[in-house]
C-alpha cells in the first residue's frame, strides 16, 4: 500500500531557465511508489519507448496556454494540442478589459500574445486534437485524431467547455443559416436585421453588447424572472437603446423558409410566456444562444473524478485531479468563476504541480537529455500546399480554367475556427493536388463578387467544391480533423 508523510518541506527545483522553491504537500510526499493500474511511476519504463512528451497540454485557452508557458519556461519538453477551436472561448468574445495589466484588447489579440509567449520558450503548438486515452497505465497512452500514440508523463486537461443547444424544432435545421453561438463570428451577416440573444448570463450579455454595433434591434430571451449577468454587465443592457429584455419566455420553435435556389434561412421564433403560458411569434434573422456550457470531458471522465455536470473534480487545494500525473485547469473543471484569469492562474498551478510531478520522480534536465531522441515530434505532415488567396470574380475565374475541380476555403481573420481548419486544408490541398486546385476566400477582404456569386453565408469556415462554376457541394459544418477533411473533400471531387 501507498503510504505518505504529512511533514511539509521545501524543494529547490534547478533548471537551465532558472531555480524555483516548491512547498511539497503532504498527499504528494512518496515513500512507496504510487501505482496506476499496476504500473509503477518510474523513470525505467520509459527506456525503449518512443513518442515521449513530459508535459502534454490538451486545450489552447487561457489555461492551456498559460501552463504550458511555465512548463516550457522550466525547460519541460512541452506539447500544446490546440484542439478544433484555437484559442477557446476567448477567441468569441470582443474587448477584454479585466485582464490585469491590460486595459482593453480584443479577446483574440489576447489569445495570440499568450501563444506567441508560449512559443517563445519552447512550447510547441500541436495541430488537432486528442481523440482516445488510457489513463490506466503509465506513461499516459494518448492518441490524436491523425493515429498517432504519445506517451505522456504528464497531462493537463485544458478543453474548456461547448455552448450548450436549445434542442427545439428548427434549430438543427437552421444552424449555421441563422442560428449560431457566436455574435463575433457571425455579427456582421445581420447588419440591420432584427436578432434575438438567448441567455441572462454575462455571455449573453456580452452577445447583445456586440450584436448592437450591427443588427436593427436585439431582444434578449430570459428564462427566468431575473437575469444572472454581473451587476456591471446589466449596466451595458440598460445603457443601450436597441436592447430589449423580455423575462420568463421560452423558445418553443425556430421557423423559416426557402427560396428558390438559394439556403435556407430563419425567418422567426416561437416563444411561451411563462407566467401566462400564452404562445407568440417573433419575425426575426437570427439566433444567438449564450444558455450555458457543457464541460469537455468526454475523452478523460472514464479516469478522472467528475461532478454531476461533467466537470473535473479537483480534492485538494491544487489542479491535481483524482489521478496523479493529470491535472486540470480552466473551465473544464470550473462551474463557479469562468473567468480568463481565473483559467490562466489554474494553468499556472497545474504547470508547477506537474513540473513537481515530474521532479519528485527523479525527472531532471539530465535525464530528460537522454530521452530527447525519442520525443514525439508534433505536426509531422511535413507535406502542405498553401492555398491561393481569392478576392475577385476575376481572380477565381483565371483558377478555375486550370483545374475542373476547386476547392475553396470560406473564412476570416476574425474566426478562431478558420484558423483552426486552414493547416487542415493546406495538407488535403498537398495530397489532392492533381484532383483539385485549393482558393482561399477570406471575407475579411470584403470579396463582395465572390460573396454573391456563391451565396456565402450562414456561419463561416465553410468549404465549397466548384466545378464548371457552380458549387456541387457545401460543407457549412466542416469536419475539424485532419483524416475527415482529406475524406470528405476526396470524395467531392472524385464523383467521376
Amino acid at each position: 500500500m501507498t503510504r505518505y508523510v504529512t511533514t511539509l518541506a521545501a524543494v529547490l527545483l534547478v533548471s537551465s531557465a532558472g531555480a524555483y522553491w516548491f512547498v511539497k504537500r503532504p498527499h504528494l510526499k512518496i515513500i512507496h511508489k504510487k501505482e496506476v493500474g499496476g504500473s509503477a511511476y518510474s523513470l525505467a519504463a520509459l527506456k525503449d519507448l518512443k513518442n515521449i512528451v513530459p508535459v502534454v497540454v490538451v486545450g489552447s485557452g487561457p489555461a492551456g496556454l498559460s501552463a504550458a508557458l511555465y512548463t516550457a519556461r522550466s525547460s519541460l519538453y512541452t506539447v500544446v494540442f490546440q484542439g478544433e477551436k484555437p484559442g477557446g472561448q476567448l477567441t468569441t468574445t470582443t474587448y477584454v478589459e479585466n485582464w490585469p495589466g491590460t486595459k482593453k484588447m480584443l479577446g483574440t489579440e489576447l489569445i495570440a500574445q499568450n501563444r506567441n509567449q508560449a512559443e517563445k520558450f519552447g512550447a510547441v503548438l500541436a495541430t488537432g486534437k486528442i481523440e482516445a486515452a488510457d489513463l490506466s497505465v503509465w506513461p499516459f497512452k494518448l492518441t490524436t485524431d491523425e493515429g498517432h500514440e504519445i506517451n505522456a508523463l504528464t497531462v493537463i486537461i485544458a478543453t474548456g467547455a461547448t455552448p450548450k443547444r436549445l434542442n427545439c424544432p428548427g434549430e438543427e435545421e437552421y444552424w449555421g443559416k441563422g442560428v449560431t453561438t457566436c455574435a463575433v463570428c457571425d455579427a456582421p451577416y445581420f447588419k440591420d436585421k432584427d436578432v434575438v440573444v438567448i441567455g441572462g448570463g454575462d455571455s449573453a450579455v456580452e452577445q447583445a453588447s456586440l450584436l448592437v454595433s450591427y443588427a436593427k434591434n436585439v431582444t434578449m430571451l430570459v428564462r427566468g424572472s431575473a437575469m444572472r449577468a454581473a451587476p456591471a454587465m446589466k449596466q451595458r443592457i440598460t445603457d443601450s437603446k436597441k436592447i430589449q429584455v423580455l423575462y420568463n419566455t421560452e423558445v418553443l420553435q425556430i421557423t423559416g423558409q426557402n427560396h428558390p435556389g438559394k439556403e435556407k434561412e430563419v425567418t422567426g421564433i416561437e416563444l411561451k410566456d411563462k407566467a401566462t403560458g400564452k404562445t407568440t411569434s417573433m419575425s426575426i434573422d437570427g439566433v444567438f444562444l449564450a444558455i450555458g456550457h457543457t464541460p469537455n470531458t468526454q475523452v478523460f471522465s472514464k479516469y478522472v473524478q467528475t461532478n454531476a455536470e461533467g466537470y473535473i473534480t479537483l480534492p485538494n487545494r491544487t489542479q491535481e485531479t483524482s489521478l496523479p500525473g493529470i491535472y486540470a485547469a480552466g473551465d473544464v473543471a470550473d462551474f463557479v468563476y469562468r473567468q480568463a484569469g481565473v483559467a490562466a492562474g489554474d494553468g499556472i498551478k497545474a504547470a508547477l504541480d506537474a513540473s513537481m510531478f515530474l521532479q519528485e520522480h527523479g525527472f531532471n534536465d539530465e535525464f530528460a537529455k537522454t530521452l530527447e531522441k525519442n520525443y514525439y515530434e508534433a505536426n509531422q505532415d511535413s507535406a502542405i500546399l498553401k492555398l491561393t488567396p481569392v478576392v475577385t470574380v476575376k481572380d477565381f475565374d483565371a483558377i478555375a480554367k486550370k483545374s475542373g475541380y476547386v476547392v475553396v476555403d470560406v473564412g476570416a481573420d476574425y474566426c478562431s475556427s478558420c484558423h483552426a481548419l486552414l493547416p487542415l486544408l493546406e495538407s488535403a490541398a498537398a495530397k489532392l493536388k492533381d484532383k483539385a486546385h485549393f482558393v482561399q476566400i477570406n471575407l475579411s477582404d470584403n470579396p463582395k463578387e465572390l460573396v454573391q456569386k456563391f451565396d456565402i453565408k450562414g456561419s463561416i469556415p465553410q468549404i465549397l467544391i466548384v466545378k464548371d462554376g457552380q458549387v456541387i457541394k457545401r460543407f457549412d459544418h466542416p469536419p475539424m480533423t485532419k483524416r475527415a477533411v482529406l475524406q470528405s473533400i476526396n470524395e467531392a471531387v472524385t464523383q467521376d
